[in-house]
């Protein structure tokens, strides 16, 4: 009897010991955020104008976006950030509140690891390059699209930045035009 009567004092004082390390309190977490805040990015920036179309074998017709993001931290210094990133091309609506038409291709990379980080980040321009192949076949013949990028951080986050993007076919290359500013969508 003494050995079970032990146990449930052993047991007893492990579930008061858990108890114990409570959780933070909500005034505990918004500090934490403010601080992390500090140097999480606070926006994201597709930049111009290296994002464009173009070929990324030996022939000299584009099959995608080489898309070059970068992310800005508070004191407007750029860093590398961890996360996904979610990339779309829609065709381009002019005089139109909305400039994004229809949803001609979606991209979902994931920079979670140290693999990702090494494959994407390029640590003398500290930029992320991304490779967006387009199959050609679901891209109608147009002078203009929008790209729009939608960076989710580990916080539940989301920043977002778009630009327009122009192809020219007598020149076979695409341009940047009008970039939007990034802007919170919430967290």
């Amino acid at each position: 009897m003494t050995r079970l009567l032990a146990l449930h004092i052993e047991t007893l004082i492990l579930l008061i010991l858990v108890g114990c390390t409570a959780a933070p309190t909500a005034t505990q977490d918004r500090a934490r955020r403010r601080m992390l805040a500090l140097l999480m990015p606070a926006r994201v920036e597709i930049v111009e104008p290296f994002t464009r179309v173009k070929s990324f074998d030996d022939d000299s017709t584009p099959d995608g976006i080489e898309l070059l993001l970068q992310a800005v931290n508070s004191f407007d210094d750029p860093g590398m950030i961890v996360g996904s990133v979610h990339c779309e091309l829609y065709e381009y609506v002019p005089a139109s509140g909305d400039d994004r038409g229809r949803r001609l291709e979606y991209w979902d990379i994931e920079l979670a690891t140290a693999l990702h980080q090494r494959t994407f980040w390029n640590q003398a321009t500290q930029m992320y390059e991304f490779r967006l192949q387009v199959d050609p076949t679901k891209i109608p013949v147009r002078d203009r699209f929008v790209l729009r990028v939608v960076y989710s951080t580990p916080l539940g986050e989301h920043l977002t930045d778009e630009c327009i993007i122009d192809y020219r076919s007598a020149k076979n290359k695409w341009s940047r035009r009008t970039p939007r500013t990034s802007a919170a969508d919430g967290g």
